[in-house]
């Protein structure tokens, strides 16, 4: 498995305990005391005060994410997350309590206040910069999901905690494209829950991480009104995440949903359509953090999408390994090959700018570039 620095370009001071004077936390607030600061010019005191306000809001949200990052990884350069946070201060600092004003003789307007930081809206930002700068981790999903005792071939709870993942912003294996492992092994694992066998699929489709899930939906009543039929159904779900490097394991808790349904199918899709968004997403955000903390070991480095038209097959074989023999590169995972097009997820330290003189290199016109993607066709 890919055993490399976490993040591209930054440097990191691992600590146990991260702790911030005057703050506390109490279930989705944070409190802290904030002080800001600005010079009274040519006695402007209301302009002063808006710039100091500006300030102390500042300090309280700086505040509140060190107290909400306590345990985890900080990072050197954890600045370039914070400044996409910042902008939006005002809406993450929901209360000013006990302020006060006073100019000192250097005239200096300072303002401190008691403020409260809403943990619920900084981790809606805080995550997915942490997911960003993570470089998009991979992530597998295999919900083993039964109804009325019978195994579902296709799984709602399963897509459902697909898309919450995507929307963040991480990268899904696709299980059908890899091809790595055998189809009996992987629903051997799906049905075990076995730690140490999830472990193993993620590493053998090089996902980072593995979302393996329990979903159980069974009827307990039914009854006819004006002719129909309906069934009460009990859904359950339950969530897990297993970090493929060191098998480090992130639950949730096991959530139940009543639904009624004109079969107990119908009650079932009903209720997991409900449960596991929300179950997903407090998975989402646990598992950035995770990644980043040393008890989870994290992953390392960056994946860039690239992809590459005008490949014949045997060149797209032949492309693929030159890129895995690459110094620097650590990971080539082949997405798809379909209309002459080859897509991979490059793993590296280096930038989106290296991967394209690398392909230049190898004889591929790089046609398009972004920061996490590398588009191109290969020459005649």
């Amino acid at each position: 498995m890919r055993l490399r620095l976490l993040f591209r370009n930054l440097a990191f001071i691992a600590i146990a305990v991260f702790t911030l004077s005057g703050c506390t936390a109490s279930g989705a607030e944070i409190t802290v005391d904030a002080e800001g600061m600005a010079a009274v010019v040519d006695g402007n005191v209301t302009r002063a005060r808006e710039e100091a306000k500006r300030q102390l809001y500042r300090d309280a949200l700086e505040k509140g994410i060190g107290a909400y990052v306590q345990g985890i990884t900080e990072m050197k350069d954890f600045e370039v997350v914070r400044d996409r946070v910042f902008s939006q201060s005002q809406g993450l600092v929901t209360s000013v309590k006990n302020s006060s004003e006073r100019v000192d003789s250097d005239g200096i307007l300072h303002l401190t206040a008691t403020c409260i930081v809403s943990e619920k809206k900084l981790d809606g930002l805080l995550g997915p910069a942490v997911i960003d700068m993570l470089g998009n981790p991979r992530i597998m999903v295999l919900v083993d999901e039964v109804v009325e005792g019978e195994r579902q071939f296709l799984s709602t709870s399963e897509g459902e905690v697909l898309r919450a993942f995507q929307k963040a912003g991480y990268l899904v294996v696709d299980a059908g494209q890899a091809g790595v492992i055998k189809e009996g092994e992987l629903e051997a694992a799906k049905v075990s829950g076995d730690p140490a066998k999830l472990q193993e699929v993620a590493r053998s489709f090089q996902a980072d991480v593995l979302i393996h899930g329990k979903a159980q939906g069974n009827s307990f009543t039914k009854q006819k009104i004006e002719g129909i039929t309906l069934f009460g159904v009990r859904s359950q779900l339950q969530l897990k995440a297993i970090i493929a490097q060191n098998a480090f394991i992130i639950g949730t808790e096991l959530a139940e949903k009543k639904t009624k349904g004109t079969s107990p199918g119908d009650g079932a899709v009903k209720g997991f359509t409900d449960l596991a968004p929300k179950m997903a997403g407090e998975l989402v955000n646990k598992v950035a953090y995770a990644l980043v903390s040393g008890s989870s070991g994290g992953i390392p480095g960056r994946t860039y999408r690239v992809s590459v038209s005008g490949v014949a097959f045997a060149e797209a074989r032949t492309l693929r390994d030159a890129l895995g023999q690459a110094g620097g590169i650590s990971g080539v995972y082949q997405r798809s090959f379909a209309d002459r097009t080859l897509e991979m997820d490059v793993v590296t330290e280096k930038t989106a700018e290296d991967v394209a003189v690398l392909l230049e290199s190898l004889g591929v016109e790089v046609t398009g570039l972004t920061a996490g993607t590398v588009e191109g066709r290969k020459g005649p």
